[in-house]
């Protein structure tokens, strides 16, 4: 697939949001309701994960539906290969880490949750079994749980529209479960907003636009390029959360501008934003984003917690944040690169 100018840099963006979180920053934050729910809603690692899922669902959706077109078929063999490569060699050095801490009594040992969060079901885990270091792993299991189904239904569920009815029904499901949840007893024992439904969501809401942009009309594409519109869409969906009379939907919206900004990116590759946007640094990070989103989880947690001093050397500050960083660059130049020159034997569409 050609480079896409820009996304890399998105990805950066939705990576530091996370750091940025994790290392305690809402805690810094004025007390006032207004920006603690409404300005934080546009800055928090929450958001961060928004726009990978929708960058996600936007850019592997675009993949599967350009392999069907050109050879009539996907290889499912080949995809999931790919996403054994691109995914499995940082989280086994996570996990060995994680493994052994825990054994040694360095941080908490949960077997239960080790094994949720090995086999990708971290985001069922039960409260009792959750633990910092793991707990940013539920949406790697999301993620996983979403393309271990999609690719079969982009095969065989016949014609595009099927298909756009289809995600559109699991939206309404996502917003029913939003509302109906906290009130199930049962739900209760778990972080329940972190199922599939309603979690997946923003993923959904890339596959769409997807779906909306492939086997558009030449002409139809030139007319999305400059179109400022797309922009103000994005920008104003983006906001959501400042002037949205409930937070609890929140994702609908800035997901939708999220994948505006993306199809507008794409169409637009030429336009000063998208050149300021591939700048070296952010897209170095984007490229690294990876290694440092699996690796932050280890150093960072999710947060300091209540009394920071019980925190182990490497999970302290600075060397947390600095550690993330070392581990992800070198993990990304003497592990991923080398073990993504694999991926090629599984591409099919150069």
């Amino acid at each position: 697939m050609k480079y896409i100018k820009g996304f890399d840099t998105l990805r950066a963006v939705s990576v530091i949001l996370v750091l940025v979180t994790h290392l305690g920053a809402f805690h810094y934050l004025p007390e006032n309701n207004f920006v603690r729910l409404r300005v934080w809603s546009l800055l928090s690692g929450t958001t961060g994960v928004m726009v990978f899922f929708t960058l996600s669902g936007f850019l592997i959706t675009r993949i599967l539906l350009i392999e069907l077109q050109r050879f009539q078929n996907l290889d499912f063999w080949k995809f999931y290969a790919r996403r054994f490569l691109r995914l499995l060699p940082p989280l086994l050095v996570f996990y060995t880490a994680v493994l052994v801490l825990m054994k040694t009594g360095s941080i908490t040992n949960s077997n239960a949750g080790f094994l949720f969060s090995f086999f990708y079901l971290y985001n069922f885990v039960p409260k009792q079994h959750y633990t910092g270091e793991l707990g940013h792993t539920w949406s790697l299991a999301l993620e996983e749980q979403y393309y271990l189904l999609w690719p079969f239904a982009i095969q065989f569920v016949k014609g595009q529209k099927k298909l756009i009815v289809l995600l559109l029904l699991f939206l309404l499901l996502s917003v029913t479960a939003v509302y109906a949840f906290p009130h199930w007893e049962f739900t209760h024992n778990f972080k329940s907003m972190r199922w599939f439904i309603p979690a997946a969501a923003p993923i959904i809401i890339g596959s769409l636009f997807a779906i909306l942009v492939h086997n558009k009309k030449r002409e139809d594409l030139v007319m999305m390029r400059n179109r400022n519109w797309l922009l103000a869409g994005a920008v104003i969906l983006f906001l959501a959360p400042l002037y949205s009379p409930d937070l609890r939907l929140n994702f609908i919206p800035q997901s939708t501008g999220v994948a505006l900004l993306f199809v507008w990116i794409l169409y637009n590759q030429e336009s000063t934003l998208v050149k300021i946007l591939d700048n070296k640094p952010l897209s170095y990070i984007g490229k690294i984003s990876y290694g440092l989103y699996v690796y932050q989880g280890l150093f960072l947690k999710t947060g300091p917690g209540p009394d920071p001093s019980q925190n182990i050397w490497i999970q302290s500050w600075p060397q947390n944040i600095i550690l993330t960083f070392v581990v992800a660059i070198l993990s990304y130049h003497l592990l991923e690169q080398p073990v993504l020159k694999l991926k090629k034997r599984f591409t099919r569409i150069a």
